[in-house]
């Protein structure tokens, strides 16, 4: 049997798994929702769905994976990678060899083939993590207190509005940008909206509002700017504990890549305040923008420590390889 190799990374939007010969040639895709056993009710469901869905597309059975390497949001502490390791073990026993790793480590082999450097990601919500050229690794997980992400980048957003319109917070564009997003003719409307206990609100979430912060940051509004530079900010404090716990401060420029649907939106502020605030917590950085979905980094991971002989040209064709819109939606 020719072997595979499968890298699956899971947030809080969703799963999604892919299937790769040796050479870094994707042969099989697959999605489920959220794999986050922290906030999703049937996280394992999920993940075990977007395998199987893989493994279906590629054509290949669970036995033919040489190693796979399964990203997790929620994989936070000794307990949460016990716990996915007897998952995987019952639901999906075919597999031999197996890593479970914090989703927040996905991101580093978009970066370089040696996966050296720290990565934050910004998507629904936020993961950092970092690996030293010794081979040490720290993730953020639950050090991470600030509300962070695309998520919590609409409910400042949210907040932002309704004291706007209170009086008790500054005018801000957001005001008419929220209100467009969502169909409401004015502030009370939308709070009752979201808040109302019956009918259930006609929106799933409020973190599809982050684009709408980006976009007025970039027009040169004053809150929506605010918000961004407070992410931006806690974002790069943390990348500089990272970078201090795997020794990577100091002497050449420290390895930064960037990722998630936040980070590499089409409206740029969060991303350039984040560089900004980079260069004045670690100093010399070398930031890479990574285009590339953080499933991607997954799959790397899975061809490096599966042996498959991770070089350059097997980087380049996992990052290149191109993805049907729908299959990373957020």
């Amino acid at each position: 049997m020719t072997p595979v190799y499968l890298g699956l990374d899971a947030g809080n939007s969703k799963t999604v798994a892919l299937v790769a010969d040796e050479h870094g040639c994707v042969l099989g895709r697959g999605r489920g929702a959220s794999g986050d056993i922290y906030s999703a009710p049937d996280a394992e469901g999920e993940v075990e769905r977007a395998v199987r869905t893989a493994l279906a597309d590629a054509g290949v059975e669970a036995g033919q994976v040489r190693h796979a390497a399964f990203r997790l949001a929620g994989v936070d502490w000794p307990e949460d990678e016990e716990h996915w390791t007897a998952v995987l073990g019952h639901r999906l026993p075919e597999l031999r060899s197996v890593s479970i790793k914090n989703d927040g480590y996905s991101l580093l082999r978009c970066g370089s083939v040696d996966g050296v450097g720290v990565a934050i990601n910004a998507g629904t919500g936020p993961a950092v993590a970092a690996r030293g050229a010794d081979g040490h690794e720290w993730c953020a997980c639950w050090w991470i207190q600030h509300p962070l992400g695309g998520r919590d980048l609409g409910r400042a957003a949210f907040r932002a509005v309704v004291e706007a319109d209170l009086g008790t917070g500054p005018a801000t564009s957001l005001t008419e940008g929220l209100l467009a997003l969502y169909g409401y003719a004015d502030v009370g409307e939308l709070l009752h909206a979201f808040t109302r206990r019956h009918p259930v609100r006609p929106v799933p979430d409020d973190r599809v509002a982050a684009r709408t912060v980006l976009r007025a940051a970039g027009a040169g509004d004053g809150v929506a700017r605010w918000l961004v530079i407070e992410q931006a900010t806690a974002f790069a404090r943390l990348a500089r504990v990272a970078a201090r716990e795997t020794g990577l401060l100091g002497g050449t420029p420290t390895p930064v890549v960037l990722g998630g649907s936040i980070l590499t939106s089409e409206h740029p502020a969060l991303r350039e305040a984040l560089v900004d605030a980079l260069e004045s917590e670690l100093g010399l950085v070398d930031v890479v923008v990574s285009a590339a979905s953080p499933v991607a980094g997954a799959l790397l991971d899975a061809l490096a420590e599966g042996s498959a002989g991770l070089d350059q040209a097997v980087h380049d064709e996992v990052l290149s390889a191109p993805h049907p819109t729908e299959f990373l939606l957020t």
